[in-house]
């Protein structure tokens, strides 16, 4: 019997981490992506898409070795108890010898010679082979075989879950580094704008049609922006390690290959139904049932137990007293095994197995109650896209905005600082829009995950 602090059998999500993931947009699911991209970047950095990170992660993870593993455990455990309900053969052999053996002393009238008669010479041998037969267990063998399969059901879907969490890892890395490189784009075409008016600005102060202090002004936000910018690579990088642990490859960055604003969803809208209970709760009720079927098992320990055993022998048992030759024979039995007082052990590992039966269908519940909840906070907050929206409206009136400071600037009617804030704006819209799209992958992919996609 599994002791229920053993953590296969502790429930991997409780309320209060679903409802920290639920806050943070948790880690996604494994849905159909793309065929596999790989090409190797600068130096040792991979490109990855989805799917080719999924496919990567779920043949490198320990934490999947190590469930596969356990499952192979349970099986095995299963195919020993339904061997323990079979009848067992065996073989066996024996020898002894005794040095005092029966003799007998005849003694006849006078005139006749006298005799001794001996039984046996000593030496008494056997070879054998029989079948031991368990006619009546009290039905713990055959729940014990019951609680078995159970095991293996609950240690399955434990591997179940133990890929959808990998995966909802590997999601979670992969959209956030995905955002991150959205973010390093639109820092870099700050940069590159702030740069292209840096060098106008330069020019016109040679020309005489700008001051020096309008020159130092486009060098000071273009060094803020270079400044974001490497700030931006720096956390990129960090994310493509973190996404490089997971598919196998430590302290090999790998970056994401997609798209930021593609829907992770399978269908549109909020159409998508659960197939069936998750991986997690199905584990608990699993392992619930096996619990259930030891506490029985334990019950028919109070029963006696009848086993028959049935031999054929060759050997010099000493049947024949005078000659003790080698010959064959056979035997059969039965036998009768009642244990009739143990201070009431048997009885409290039975308690035991139905508290622990009941824990586990507490925990089950619990799981499923918050699974539930979780699912309906995703859909919720998906059910308004009008943040990404919002910010992509934004962007397009600060891009409108900044040409008609510019065409102002060229008019002599709006300053330097007009026309730099108005660059500063419509590059923080754009690291925010990257921003919330990295945040709406999240959140599909935290809704795939309660569902068990």
């Amino acid at each position: 019997m599994r002791d229920p602090r053993n953590p296969r059998l502790q429930a991997p999500a409780l309320p209060a981490t679903l409802l920290l993931l639920c806050l943070g947009f948790g880690p996604g699911i494994f849905v159909a992506s793309p065929p596999v991209v790989a090409a190797t970047a600068a130096g040792d950095t991979l490109r990855l898409d989805l799917s080719g990170c999924l496919e990567a992660a779920l043949s490198a993870a320990p934490s999947l070795e190590s469930a596969a593993a356990a499952s192979r455990e349970s099986e095995a455990v299963s195919a020993e108890a339904a061997a323990r309900r079979q009848p067992v053969l065996g073989a066996g052999g024996s020898y002894q010898y005794a040095s005092e053996h029966m003799r007998s002393e005849l003694e006849l009238p006078a005139g006749l010679p006298s005799r001794t008669l001996e039984f046996g010479d000593g030496h008494v041998a056997s070879i054998n082979l029989g079948l031991a037969v368990p006619l009546y267990t009290g039905g713990e063998l055959a729940h014990t075989a019951t609680a078995a399969t159970a095991g293996v059901e609950a240690a399955s879907r434990r591997e179940d879950g133990v890929k959808l969490d990998l995966a909802r890892s590997v999601r979670l890395a992969f959209t956030g580094a995905l955002g991150r490189q959205a973010q390093v784009e639109a820092s870099a075409l700050a940069v590159a704008r702030l740069s292209r008016h840096l060098e106008s600005v330069t020019g016109a102060e040679q020309a005489g049609a700008a001051t020096t202090e309008s020159v130092v002004r486009a060098q000071t936000r273009l060094a803020l922006a270079r400044q974001r910018h490497l700030q931006a690579e720096a956390a990129r990088d960090s994310s493509a390690l973190a996404l490089g642990r997971l598919v196998g490859r430590p302290g090999v960055p790998v970056l994401p290959s997609g798209d930021v604003g593609a829907s992770l969803l399978l269908a549109a809208g909020d159409t998508l139904p659960a197939e069936g209970p998750r991986p997690e709760v199905a584990a608990l009720s699993a392992e619930a049932r096996r619990q259930r079927e030891l506490a029985a098992a334990a019950s028919g320990r109070l029963r006696p137990r009848v086993v028959a055993d049935v031999r054929a022998h060759y050997g010099r048992p000493g049947v024949d007293a005078l000659a003790n030759e080698w010959m064959g024979y056979g035997t059969a039995g039965v036998s009768v095994d009642w244990q009739l007082w143990d201070a009431g052990a048997r009885r409290q590992r039975i308690h035991q197995a139905e508290a622990r039966a009941r824990w586990l269908d507490a925990q089950r519940r619990d799981l499923d109650e918050s699974l539930t909840t979780a699912a309906a906070t995703a859909r919720a907050q998906l059910r308004c896209p009008c943040q990404e929206a919002q910010v992509g409206e934004r962007l397009a009136l600060q891009r409108r905005l900044l040409e008609m400071v510019a065409g102002r600037q060229a008019l002599d009617s709006a300053t330097e600082t007009e026309f730099l804030d108005a660059h500063d704006d419509l590059a923080q819209a754009e690291v925010d829009l990257a921003l919330v799209r990295t945040r709406v992958r999240q959140a599909e992919s935290f809704l795939l995950w309660t569902l068990g996609r």
